[in-house]
């Protein structure tokens, strides 16, 4: 095989090459023998993890940058605005004679990018002359990889060759047929040959020979799955042994341990936050020393191997194979679950779910989280189940924070479905519901939010009272939909009733209060009342800066919010100032994807059209309408508000024809999202009914102010600026102006 692998290096077919066989089967082993031959002879090699869609991205782009791509393409990559696979490809085809290897490819979605999947041949896998790419993966469908993709499978050892390798690693374990008895029992996995050969060769190994190794196995085979025959079968009591032979020597804690590091996620680094020892201690019964050994034997018998460490000073990380963890996955019970699960809750309780620097350590948790809400009800105690659900909780949090709000709402439908035996009133389960409707509340779905508000209000209020923190939480975010949904009148007055137990309960500086604080200011602004909200912002925005810090997201939420007081009362230079200030502060906090940041870049393009740049806010506006479809969707509120500017960049430069269009678009999308009462629906109306006019159509102009402004004044009130605006508009087009 790594024969035929080598002539493909050297004359490349236009294929890439697809090592497809089953976990265990030596795939990675070939590949880096093919790396290997390939440094000796002088080529380029490069290797990236194909696990995880965004580490794959991240290493694909870094290739490319280091391949001499430009700096700016590949930013504009990382940020949606450029195809990624084509900055990649443009650097490889102007190379020769170079491989590419896509190591652990199992789930062929991380390898689609866009709408081009694994077999489209125009996404990351490509067909090329100019090197060659091999793939490892546990995918055998030739489907799957399309006419690009060459299937080369990885089949089992037959038992002469499983010998060898037995010999190899326990040379004085026995004859050549003795060896390959075991070879054949074990089904020639390399992944099991491997384990059974480090075990034999350790001077420390009860069974020494390849006789008595295959009759112990013989003996315990009926207590696994069965199948005496089935190599996988094999291989899972052969872990079981190398258990049985650290118990034999004084380190019986091994066997738990693995067990409980089985829970989380497999072929997923367990980084430090979950490896406290005393944690895992505490919960499996045996001291700190006895962790850190028992971790240090699973090492050494191959159970455990060692995960990625980015940084010199980062604790080492450890990884569980599939098969292992699948095996170890069949002998659960109470203590173990309930240690994963109070791990992860210990782990996730040290972090904070609104700090910037922590958000890649919830990432790498967040696969662990998947795993525990995936373990079956009968291995979990409630003490577990809550766990789980409080760690969900904290995990959601960060998610939103860190701009992922669609993400949340997988994670508490499973997690609700496994919390069913809490009941519905306990406080884990409420704070699960609270932000499973938060999650339709940040994607726009109010509709779908006010109603799951109501109700967790109605149980938390009987269960936990009135003066709770959860409970005065469901009442503030109650408080910010109805901002949201353009009922002003009810916000404001809601506010005021929250903040005023907060204030009692909190005190004036938690962070929750000036939350409040936040939304009734927004919710004053928009009812007209400009200087009042900006004089409440700028005192806001030193309270936050003074105990969060200037950059935090509270803080600089109210930075925006600030900036929009200013361009109400039309200070569009200072306003500009500010937008500009945040942008880059944004961008360099959250990133270029976070919906805060391309919320501050669009307000920043509106002013930029007030003050007659509307070339440049309008392309402004395009890209970041661009990433909020994709990463919002379409009828997200801030990707109708950055169309709605985008009509009016093109109204400031006299493209009325097309602002026309895009604003009646977003009229119908407004009021079928908000309602067509909100007060974001009668700001597109009242720029529509301005270009009509400026089209000399005043009559269809007319009918549209006066049907707005009468609208305006039943809901809104006859001063608010808005109505105002409306009506000078009007009377201006019954003179006949514009």
């Amino acid at each position: 095989m790594l024969e035929l692998l080598g002539s493909r290096l050297t004359a490349p077919d236009g294929h890439f090459q697809v090592l497809a066989g089953m976990g265990g089967a030596g795939k990675t082993t070939l590949a880096l023998a093919l790396a290997e031959r390939a440094e000796r002879q002088g080529r380029s090699v490069w290797w990236v993890s194909a696990t995880e869609e965004r580490s794959l991205l991240g290493s694909l782009l870094g290739l490319a940058l280091s391949l001499g791509a430009s700096p700016a393409h590949v930013e504009e990559a990382r940020a949606g605005v450029r195809n990624a696979a084509d900055v990649l490809w443009e650097r490889l085809e102007t190379e020769r004679g170079w491989l590419l290897v896509f190591d652990n490819a199992d789930d062929t979605n991380v390898l689609t990018f866009g709408n081009a999947s694994a077999r489209d041949g125009s996404g990351w896998l490509r067909a090329t002359r100019a090197g060659l790419i091999v793939v490892t993966s546990r995918v055998r469908n030739q489907e799957d990889w399309g006419r690009h993709g060459v299937l080369v499978p990885v089949p089992c050892l037959d038992s002469a060759v499983g010998a060898r390798v037995l010999q190899d690693l326990a040379p004085h374990a026995g004859s050549l047929g003795e060896a390959q008895a075991l070879a054949e029992r074990l089904g020639g996995l390399p992944l099991g040959l491997h384990q059974a050969g480090r075990y034999l060769g350790s001077p420390f190994a009860l069974d020494r020979t390849f006789t008595s190794y295959m009759a112990a196995l013989d003996d315990r085979f009926p207590l696994l799955m069965g199948q005496a025959t089935d190599p996988r079968s094999g291989v899972t009591q052969t872990w079981e042994l190398s258990l049985d032979s650290l118990a034999a020597q004084d380190r019986a804690h091994a066997r738990p341990l693995l067990r409980t590091l089985s829970c989380f996620a497999s072929s997923v680094d367990i980084a430090a936050p979950l490896l406290d020892l005393q944690v895992l201690g505490d919960g499996l019964g045996m001291a700190d020393m006895s962790v850190r050994n028992g971790l240090e034997a699973l090492l050494s018998v191959g159970l455990l191997e060692l995960g990625a460490t980015p940084d010199l000073d980062e604790v080492v990380s450890v990884a569980v194979h599939p098969l292992v963890a699948a095996a170890s996955r069949q002998h659960l019970d109470v203590h173990v679950t309930t240690t994963a699960a109070r791990a992860l809750r210990v782990a996730t309780g040290r972090l904070r779910s609104d700090a910037p620097e922590d958000w890649p350590v919830w990432l790498r948790l967040l696969p662990h989280v998947r795993s525990l809400l995936r373990l079956p009800p009968a291995a979990l105690d409630d003490g577990g189940v809550a766990a789980i659900a409080w760690a969900v909780v904290s995990s959601c949090s960060a998610l939103r924070w860190s701009g992922a709000w669609s993400a949340p709402e997988a994670l508490t439908r499973d997690a609700l479905c496994q919390a069913e035996s809490l009941g519905s009133h306990h406080e884990a389960v409420l704070c699960l519901r609270y932000q499973q409707a938060l999650a339709a509340l940040y994607q726009g779905r109010l509709a779908e939010a006010e109603p799951q508000l109501d109700d967790i209000l109605t149980t938390q209020l009987s269960t936990l009272g009135p003066d709770h923190p959860a409970t005065l939480a469901t009442r503030h975010e109650t408080a910010h939909l109805l901002v949201e949904q353009g009922r002003l009148a009810e916000a404001e007055s809601a506010c005021r009733d929250v903040l005023r137990d907060q204030l009692r309960v909190l005190g004036a500086e938690h962070p929750e209060t000036l939350a409040t604080r936040h939304w009734l200011l927004r919710a004053v602004g928009e009812r007209g009342r400009y200087a009042e909200a900006e004089a409440g912002y700028r005192d806001l925005l030193q309270t936050r800066s003074r105990l969060l810090g200037p950059e935090h997201p509270y803080t600089l939420m109210t930075y925006n919010n600030l900036g929009l007081q200013l361009a109400y009362q039309r200070r569009f230079t200072e306003a500009e100032l500010l937008y500009t200030e945040l942008v880059a502060t944004r961008l360099r906090v959250f990133g270029s994807q976070h919906p805060y940041t391309l919320q501050a870049r669009s307000n920043r393009a509106s002013v930029l059209t007030e003050l007659g740049r509307g070339r440049e806010a309008e392309d402004e506006l395009r890209s970041v309408l661009e990433t909020e479809r994709r990463v919002l969707g379409a009828d997200h509120v801030n990707a109708l508000d950055a169309r709605y500017e985008l009509a009016r960049a093109m109204i400031a430069q006299g493209r009325h024809r097309e602002a026309e269009a895009e604003l009646r678009a977003v009229v119908d999308a407004e009021s079928r999202v908000l309602g067509p009462e909100h007060h974001l629906v009668g700001d597109a109306r009242l720029a529509l009914g301005k270009t009509l006019a400026s089209q000399g159509r005043r009559d269809e102009a007319i009918a549209e102010l006066r049907t707005l402004v009468n609208l305006q004044t039943r809901t809104l009130g006859p001063a608010n600026p808005r109505t105002v605006a409306t009506r000078e508009s009007l009377n201006a087009a019954e003179r006949g102006g514009t």
